[in-house]
């Protein structure tokens, strides 16, 4: 297999927003991508470098799912914010045909499975169930509870991961009962292999779990700090491919030996599709991005550790590890259980990291001793790509941007709760940088280079 550009990017047709989700077809002849600006386009990815639009149609709101129908190549069912479900007929010499609609969930449709039978398909819903359709009849069957993340095998077997952690696989058809494993990480991401003999788990913990149908564990491999975010098989089960909240891409063999590793200021693995040579995941541009299976693609430069100055040396992350000091004299301060993603200081006194969902805040007393006098935890919504602190030493107030497009701020006295978490805003495009400017401003830019400045007010609240 030959090696390829990395990030299929430059002119010709692209969304006009992130592509939040991706899907082979069988063949790996047609990629389907589906995007915030409510289109889903088809690719014809024969030449990965240079992929071409086939056809195009759209929903009413974003959209969240794309999957093609393992029974029919011409049919692919889509999922949208607006509650609908939708089955469309793609053909390359005609355009698209909307087939049937399947409306009325009480909430987003974040995830379309079909069952293998290609009649069937299940609607994951944002409020945390499942509805289970015969799709062609317009039928609605029945619900699943509990399941903010599911996974069909090419058996029938419907893999669930619930709101309280819980990992569950039911036979809808023979058994309605299920089988349950708690894992030792929250899931983010659960994937069947090709043939349905072992389930992965991708834990917010950096290790991927394999596990038997009935649930038994036969490996667990930790690909690093980070937290993984996404998972797939390759379509002949020889490999799987994890993508990070770095964010990167991590190919691993099924003896949990890894391949290689990649990563993209603008890649988004939240859905991963994987079909012959190629591997797609969704991504803040406008165009899909491909990657050799094989290979990964060009090398990257190694990782840049966050850190920021403080009292003539600097903070700074390594791995889960954050440190003060100068270069010959560092102290450490604290562990994350997770890679730290971003670090920030004020006034020589206030620290702040990010790993994850968790930031930390400390109040580092004067003097060279560097001895902390007051510390917080606060829990994001949302795993935290960047932050921010301004205001005063006594009064802080810490900005947080999500990995994805929402920004949030809390206001700290040390003495009481903190004020928060609020939300500032989100951005069509996904928050890349948070850059302070002074004690009461930053910039926030998103992925498509635009970029907003925010100031703090006298009550201590964020606005453009």
């Amino acid at each position: 297999m030959s090696s390829m550009v990395r990030v299929t990017v430059g002119n010709g047709p692209a969304h006009a927003a992130p592509i939040s989700c991706v899907a082979f077809r069988a063949d790996g002849g047609r990629l389907a991508s589906g995007s915030h600006d409510r289109s889903v386009f088809v690719w014809d990815t024969t030449d990965p470098s240079r992929p071409v639009k086939v056809t195009e149609f759209a929903h009413n709101a974003a959209v969240l799912s794309v999957s093609f129908n393992p029974a029919a190549a011409d049919l692919l069912a889509t999922g949208s914010a607006d509650g609908t479900a939708a089955v469309w007929r793609v053909v390359d010499d005609r355009p698209p045909s909307l087939m049937k609609v399947l409306a009325g969930h009480p909430g987003p449709v974040t995830s379309v499975a079909w069952m293998p039978d290609g009649q069937h398909l299940i609607c994951q819903i944002a409020s945390s169930r499942a509805a289970v359709w015969q799709a062609f009849g317009e039928t609605y069957l029945g619900e699943l509870e509990d399941c903010v993340r599911l996974t069909v095998s090419p058996h029938g077997l419907v893999a669930t991961v619930g709101s309280d952690g819980l990992v569950a696989v039911r036979d809808l058809w023979r058994d309605p009962g299920r089988i349950t494993y708690l894992p030792g990480a929250a899931v983010e991401d659960c994937a069947w292999s090709p043939d349905g003999t072992t389930l992965a788990l991708a834990g917010d913990d950096g290790a991927l779990e394999l596990l038997n149908p009935a649930l038994l564990p036969m490996r667990s491999v930790r690909l690093g700090d980070a937290p993984l975010r996404g998972i797939t098989w390759s379509a002949d089960g020889g490999a799987l491919i994890a993508g990070t909240y770095d964010p990167a891409l991590v190919a691993l063999d099924v003896a949990g030996r890894p391949q290689w590793r990649r990563s993209g200021a603008r890649l988004w693995p939240r859905s991963l599709a994987a079909a012959g040579s190629l591997v797609a995941s969704a991504t803040f541009g406008g165009r899909p991005h491909l990657v050799d299976l094989a290979t990964g693609g060009a090398a990257d430069p190694p990782a840049t550790e966050p850190s920021a100055p403080f009292r003539g040396g600097q903070l700074a992350a390594t791995g889960r590890i954050l440190t003060l000091g100068t270069a010959g004299d560092r102290h450490p301060l604290w562990e994350h259980d997770t890679r730290v993603t971003a670090v920030d200081t004020l006034a020589d006194r206030v620290v702040v990291s990010a790993a994850h969902r968790a930031v930390r805040v400390m109040l580092v007393a004067d003097g060279p001793d560097l001895t902390v006098e007051r510390g917080i935890t606060l829990h994001a919504p949302e795993p935290v790509k960047a932050v921010a602190v301004l205001g005063a030493a006594d009064a802080p107030v810490v900005v947080a941007a999500s990995y994805d497009f929402r920004l949030f701020s809390w206001t700290l006295d040390w003495a009481g709760v903190p004020a928060g978490p609020r939300l500032i805003g989100e951005f069509g495009f996904g928050i890349a940088a948070l850059t302070r400017l002074d004690d009461h401003r930053l910039t926030a830019t998103d992925h498509h280079g635009e970029l907003v400045i925010l100031a703090l007010g006298a009550d201590g609240a964020l606005s453009a």
